[in-house]
């Protein structure tokens, strides 16, 4: 009986570490648009350049109408939520600002 219990304990802190690795950590950051490359995009936020992947599920508003990646254009300000996954930040949502071009 107690081999039992320990053994499901031992797989519950195992299965509790591989979620928390697996969750993706979220990122937020507010700057102007540098580079527009593909499903690429770049933000410079203060001195911090950040590359993420707009995906097609990225939710991308103006004004809080739905746009697409291809409304975007360099100097636009932006607020930004990505996610960092496997080193790599994909963007979730995309606000643009209503005081840029």
């Amino acid at each position: 009986m107690v081999r039992a219990i320990f053994g499901t304990i031992v797989v519950l802190m195992f299965f509790g570490l591989f979620v928390h690795a697996a969750a993706a950590e979220e990122v937020k950051c507010e700057g102007a648009i540098v580079k527009v490359e593909g499903e690429n995009v770049t933000v410079k936020d203060g001195t911090t350049e950040r590359r993420m992947k707009v995906e097609p599920g990225t939710k991308i508003t103006s004004g809080g109408k739905p746009v697409s990646v291809d409304d975007l254009k360099v100097e636009q300000r932006v607020k930004c939520v990505c996610d960092r996954r496997d080193g790599q930040m994909v963007c979730t949502t995309m606000e643009i600002m209503r005081d840029t071009p």
